[in-house]
């Protein structure tokens, strides 16, 4: 089953002074210009494989922490795995390890919590649209407890785009359940892909927003619409190889003219249709139709 949860990434928490203030949580032009830096997401490696990225991915930066990380695990080959001393041993030396347990483990939630009221509004309208503190009230959380979990609106996007690769990494494991049939992909619609739902209709607003070279998930959510596109010309190659498409079909024309008829969808939803219940037409009909159009027998 996929699931749209993904990891979370942040700044960290912000100072007591900052978060009490009125101007808690705005960016700089230098904070803007940080975001705006690519990381290494749950896509990368996928990403760039992409042919039609090759000009635009780089390798990410090598961090310290990945250094870190590489010394950390070459002593564990070295010395074996640590040894539990008689200390920890003690259930009342345990005790402060299960608190702090506890404590990560409601924290997470909590950083959850905010992520989907931020995720509802960023839906609904937009990243400029929505400011942190309707945000921390829509996840029923103080200002200052949230910005302790996001120091920044832009650290805010950047972990709501996390869940989005990680629902694209989820379709992307997916690829060969989906190219089994053309009655996988039509599922699929109805699903992962429903037009009228999130993450579908979040990604959909973004996108719009996106054509704003100053936004800052403008990198990222280019490269995941690539991805999905990418994900599509897979399973429709799949089908093309077997037969299963109308003569004359380009697998990459369609994987294209699926996920932006999908967006479309996603936002006549929420115009059309949520200004006039009888302008007719179910999304996941319309695309659908719009797929079979191209399907052989």
């Amino acid at each position: 089953m996929l699931s749209p949860e993904g990891g979370v990434s942040g700044q960290g928490p912000a100072p007591l002074a900052l978060s009490l203030s009125d101007r808690a949580g705005e960016e700089s032009p230098d904070a803007r210009s940080t975001a705006a830096a690519v990381a290494p997401g749950p896509l990368w490696d996928a990403v760039r494989s992409l042919d039609s990225l090759d000009a635009a991915v780089q390798e990410a930066p090598r961090t310290e922490a990945d250094d870190a990380a590489v010394d950390s695990d070459a002593a564990g080959d070295e010395h074996g795995p640590a040894v539990k001393t008689v200390a920890s041993l003690d259930p009342a030396a345990e005790e402060p390890e299960a608190k702090a347990t506890a404590e990560t483990a409601q924290g997470a939630a909590r950083r959850e919590q905010i992520l989907d009221g931020a995720s509802v509004l960023f839906a609904e309208r937009g990243y400029h649209g929505s400011s942190l503190r309707e945000i921390s009230r829509s996840a029923a959380i103080s200002h200052p407890g949230m910005l302790h979990h996001f120091s920044s609106k832009s650290a805010l996007l950047d972990a709501v785009i996390d869940r989005l690769e990680a629902h694209a990494q989820g379709l992307l494991d997916s690829v060969e359940a989906l190219s089994t049939s053309p009655a996988q992909l039509l599922a699929a619609l109805a699903g992962p892909w429903h037009p009228g739902r999130p993450p579908i209709t979040l990604i959909a607003t973004l996108s719009a927003e996106i054509v704003d070279p100053e936004h800052p998930g403008r990198y990222r959510m280019s490269r995941l619409r690539l991805v999905h596109e990418h994900i599509l010309k897979q399973v429709l190659a799949a089908y093309a190889e077997r037969g299963l498409l109308t003569p004359g079909t380009d697998p990459v024309f369609l994987s294209r003219a699926v996920f932006s008829l999908l967006l479309s969808l996603a936002v006549r939803e929420r115009s059309v249709r949520a200004l006039q219940s009888s302008s007719g037409g179910e999304p996941v009909e319309d695309v659908r139709t719009f797929v079979q159009h191209f399907l052989n027998g």
